[in-house]
């Protein structure tokens, strides 16, 4: 009989253990997904602040680019309207034509200063930088708040791991907890709640 109660006890402490193993086995999981859509969103976010450092890239040469035309063109402008002046032979047709093309050097100017139908003036070059720049800045948040979330997760799942060999309960409460702060980071990342 009393190997039978023995049996039955151990039985009863093996199973016990098994529950508490279980758990621990199943908060290992979760925090495991979690991290895995953490990597997958924060390499989303790299991509996005990749390619926005490149649009940025260029969308300053091309502003560059309409400063330094926008230079040449105004030297080009001064020149005719020096010789304009200060040519007397000219022709009253040749001091037309040079008019003429002096308008439309500075209506080109103003075009690569601003220029709705094509969108590709400084002014709207501006604000596309400036959007891709807020665009950048907020991908750079969420990859922050994902690469938090994904170290908080590897040590919740470390103390989790650590406990079950270690039967230190402490270890399961501390990494329960900070898997939950690890989770909040993630879910951070994917929405934005709050910038870290």
């Amino acid at each position: 009989m009393e190997t039978e109660k023995l049996a039955e006890d151990i039985t009863k402490t093996g199973e016990g253990e098994k529950n508490s193993h279980v758990i621990k086995a199943l908060t290992i999981s979760l925090f495991a997904v979690a991290l895995s859509f953490s990597g997958l969103g924060s390499s989303e976010e790299f991509k996005t602040i990749s390619a926005d450092s490149i649009i940025e890239s260029n969308y300053q040469t091309i502003n560059e680019f309409r400063n330094l035309k926008k230079l040449l063109l105004q030297a080009s402008i001064d020149q005719l309207e020096v010789n304009l002046g200060s040519r007397s032979f000219l022709t009253a047709d040749e001091k037309n034509n040079l008019v003429i093309i002096i308008s439309n050097l500075k209506k080109e100017i103003q075009l690569s200063e601003s220029n709705a139908d094509k969108q590709d003036g400084k002014k709207e070059i501006r604000l596309k930088l400036l959007e891709v720049q807020q665009e950048k800045m907020l991908a750079k948040a969420k990859n922050k708040s994902f690469e938090y979330g994904e170290a908080l997760l590897q040590i919740a799942i470390i103390f989790i791991s650590t406990s079950i060999v270690s039967s230190i309960s402490g270890l399961m409460l501390g990494g329960t907890l900070i898997g939950v702060f690890g989770i909040i980071a993630v879910a951070n990342g994917f929405f934005l709640f709050i910038t870290i």
